[in-house]
């Protein structure tokens, strides 16, 4: 079959050729369609896809990323492990004592009248560095000297006390060897940790005769 066109007249490049003569031609659409909606598309556009969420990639082998994260990790762990061990540093720096911390410490004079029954005794207490003043002297640990000694009160206040006491019991009720005598509580000042000194001025027995004792001085430890 063929198809004739009017004289002057060339078939446009929109339009497709009909084969039954009296009949209008089909044109092709102009617009196109979208294939999935059936409806007409402004102008063809690629299909979108859903952005998917993923990890950062270092771009290296597969096992890179795990290694970074693990090393990541134990950087985190250390610096919080210094940063406790820093607070833990500065609080234990700061219960150090300071120039005007008040705190209190007991100091235990002891004799020791080796096989020799201890009656009376006199000795000179002092502080020889340090901020220290003696607030409080108590008795020793032996029934014989249980009360506190005598003292000059006016002495304490100069960091210095002349302590004594006698017994009038029998030697068998007399202290023997190493014993408790007395106590001194002191409060102290500052951060220096005072030094102390004991020196005997006197001691004798039941019967009145001197005697050579031994003195000592011991801190007690403070209760935790």
């Amino acid at each position: 079959m063929s198809t004739f066109f009017p004289a002057g007249r060339n078939c446009p490049d929109n339009e497709t050729l009909s084969l039954a003569p009296g009949f209008s031609p089909v044109l092709k659409p102009r617009r196109p369609e979208n294939r999935f909606n059936g409806f007409q598309a402004l102008e063809p556009k690629p299909l979108k896809r859903f952005c998917a969420t993923t990890s950062k990639s270092t771009g290296l082998k597969p096992d890179a990323n795990e290694s970074i994260l693990c090393s990541c990790s134990l950087i985190v762990r250390r610096l919080c492990l210094a940063l406790g061990l820093f607070l833990l540093a500065l609080g234990g720096s700061a219960q150090q004592p300071t120039t005007n911390d008040v705190r209190f410490l007991a100091v235990d004079i002891y004799v020791d009248s080796k096989d020799k029954p201890l009656a009376a005794y006199q000795l000179e207490f002092s502080v020889t560095t340090g901020n220290a003043k003696i607030v409080g002297i108590e008795g020793g640990e032996h029934p014989a000297f249980r009360e506190a000694p005598y003292y000059d009160p006016k002495a304490m206040q100069q960091e210095r006390v002349i302590i004594a006491a006698f017994s009038t019991e029998r030697a068998d009720n007399l202290p023997l060897g190493r014993t408790r005598m007395a106590t001194v509580h002191l409060q102290l000042r500052g951060i220096m940790m005072p030094q102390f000194s004991v020196n005997l001025q006197a001691a004798a027995n039941e019967v009145g005769a001197p005697l050579q004792l031994e003195v000592s001085l011991v801190e007690r430890t403070p209760p935790k």
